[in-house]
């Protein structure tokens, strides 16, 4: 019964892990997403003041510091994302 128990508890650890990951996983690819935007409209000289990026920023550093998410992002090798400062003209 010990064993089972174990097993039950170590799959739930696993699947708890495994969807912060995932969570971590999504943010970051829409962060990236929208930086290659920003990036592409600052070349063209269009005005960028990066609202967008920055508040997918302040939601993937939010999660990136919360429990389970912190211990996910240490072993899977995440890192907080910066702050969209746009260049002046």
């Amino acid at each position: 019964m010990n064993v089972l128990f174990t097993i039950a508890v170590l799959a739930a650890a696993g699947m708890w892990a495994l969807a912060s990951y995932n969570r971590l996983y999504r943010l970051r690819r829409q962060i990236l997403s929208e930086w290659k935007q920003l990036d592409a409209r600052e070349k063209a000289g269009e005005s960028t003041d990066g609202t967008r990026y920055n508040q997918l920023a302040s939601a993937y550093n939010l999660t990136l510091a919360s429990f389970p998410a912190n211990l996910v992002a240490g072993l899977a090798g995440f890192r907080p994302a910066q702050k969209f400062v746009s260049s002046p003209p």
